[in-house]
């Protein structure tokens, strides 16, 4: 699978029964995070947007698993991230981040998890918002 091939696929797993808290959502959260660092190391002209479009999302993982027992690891292997990284990343992560956006949004508005929690994912998508914001 290609690295853009796994972006979208990630976005596909993303659905409204998908626990915002849990490995599917936390895995597409850290390849945000990962694809934009690798973005801004590899687009000179926009790389300060990059760095503050991946810095948001890492604030958002931040924030999202600050009351989480136990830490997450990206499960797949990047190695041709970088190389990859070029304007043909752009459509796929702002769409991997706009979806994510509306996911904890939508979490944040809805019935399940506790006020608390429902909080949380309000601020994880407000993260993600600045984030989309950054994007070039």
């Amino acid at each position: 699978m290609t690295d853009l091939a796994l972006l979208d696929a990630t976005q596909a797993t993303i659905t409204a029964r998908t626990d915002p808290d849990g490995p599917d959502a936390r895995g597409a959260l850290l390849l945000a995070a990962d694809t934009a660092a690798a973005a801004a190391a590899t687009n000179p002209p926009d790389t300060d947007r990059w760095v503050f479009a991946a810095i948001a999302v890492r604030e958002a993982i931040d924030r999202l698993t600050e009351d989480l027992s136990d830490d997450l690891v990206l499960a797949v292997d990047l190695p041709s991230l970088a190389a990859a990284a070029t304007a043909a990343v752009h459509p796929p992560l702002r769409s991997l981040i706009g979806h994510l956006v509306d996911f904890y949004a939508t979490a944040a508005s809805g019935d399940t998890g506790s006020p608390w929690r429902r909080l949380v994912w309000a601020a994880v998508a407000d993260h993600l918002d600045r984030a989309a914001g950054e994007l070039p």
